[in-house]
C-alpha cells in the first residue's frame, strides 16, 4: 500500500490543496440522485467531467470515499486537472443502475444514463464553462452515449476527450463508441481528442483502431486530434486494467498535461 501511494503521489505530482478541497455532492436526475466527487478551485477556467472505465460503479460515499476505481487513470489524476485550473466532477452511477452483484447490464448505452450525464453537464455549467467530458476505456462509451441521446446544446459537453477508447467499428455484439452513436459521425459535432498508448495491449482498445476511427470521425467535416503516448512504468495489472499501458501507468503527468493543454488551445464557449 505504501509503495502504491508513493508511486501515485509521484505520478500525479504530489497531493495538493485541490485534493483537500474535494467533496461528495449529489446531482438530481430522473427523480433520483447520484453522487459525484467535486473539486472546485477558487477561480476555475472551465470544467471537466471524468468518466471512469470498467463497470463504472464507484460507490462514492457521503464522505467522499471511493469504494471502487480509485486507481482508474482519470479518477486517480483528478487533482491534476484542478491544479491546471479546472473544476472537476467524477460521477458515480445512479442507484437504479446498481445491483447487489454489480451493475445493470448495458446501462452505458441507456437513455437514462445519458440523462444523468446531461444533468452532470448542467451542474458543471453553473460552476464554469466550458464543460469538457472525458472518458477512459469503457468511459468512452459513456461519452458517446450522451452525445447521441442528448440534443439540448446546454446539456451536451463543449468538447470530448476519449482515452484508451473503444474505437473499433460496430461489432455484432458488444459496445464501441461508433456503435453507441449508431455509426453516425455527426454525433461528434464538437472538438474531440483521442489519447492512446502505442503499446495498449487490451483487446478492446487496439492502437490499430485509431486511424480507421479518425477517418470515420472526419466524415463530420471536423479534424480529429490524436495524441500518442509511449513508455511509462512496467505494468502491474493485466492489459485492460489501470496499471498498464492501457491506463498510461507511469505517465499521469504527461497525459494530464497534454489533455489540459489541448483543452486550453480550443476555441470553446465561455
Amino acid at each position: 500500500m505504501r509503495l502504491w501511494l508513493a508511486i501515485l503521489i509521484f505520478a500525479c505530482g504530489g497531493f495538493s490543496a485541490f485534493a483537500q478541497n474535494e467533496k461528495a455532492v449529489e446531482i438530481q436526475s430522473r427523480g433520483q440522485k447520484f453522487r459525484a466527487l467535486l473539486i472546485q478551485p477558487a477561480n476555475p477556467i472551465g470544467s471537466v467531467i471524468l468518466m471512469a472505465g470498467g463497470h463504472g460503479k464507484l460507490d462514492i460515499s457521503a464522505s467522499g470515499h471511493i469504494g471502487w476505481g480509485a486507481k482508474n487513470q482519470l479518477v486517480r489524476t483528478r487533482a491534476a486537472y484542478a491544479k491546471a485550473g479546472y473544476a472537476v466532477l467524477v460521477p458515480d452511477i445512479a442507484p437504479d443502475m446498481k445491483t447487489p452483484s454489480g451493475v445493470m447490464q448495458g446501462y452505458r448505452a441507456s437513455d437514462a444514463f445519458a440523462q444523468d450525464l446531461a444533468a452532470a453537464v448542467q451542474y458543471m455549467r453553473k460552476i464554469k464553462n466550458p464543460v469538457v467530458m472525458a472518458g477512459t476505456s469503457r468511459g468512452s462509451l459513456s461519452v458517446a452515449n450522451e452525445l447521441f441521446h442528448i440534443k439540448d446544446k446546454a446539456a451536451r459537453p463543449d468538447a470530448a476527450v476519449l482515452t484508451s477508447a473503444f474505437l473499433a467499428p460496430p461489432p455484432p455484439k458488444g459496445f464501441t463508441v461508433r456503435k453507441l452513436v449508431h455509426d453516425k459521425a455527426d454525433a461528434f459535432a464538437l472538438p474531440t481528442l483521442v489519447v492512446h498508448h502505442r503499446k495498449d495491449g487490451c483487446e478492446h482498445t487496439k492502437p490499430s483502431d485509431v486511424e480507421p476511427f479518425k477517418a470515420w470521425y472526419e466524415k463530420n467535416g471536423r479534424k480529429l486530434d490524436v495524441i500518442w503516448m509511449e513508455g511509462g512504468l512496467p505494468p502491474k495489472s493485466d492489459a485492460c486494467n489501470a496499471l498498464s499501458p492501457h491506463g498510461f501507468y507511469g505517465l499521469d503527468n504527461e497525459v494530464t498535461g497534454k489533455i489540459t493543454g489541448w483543452i486550453k488551445a480550443q476555441s470553446l464557449p465561455q
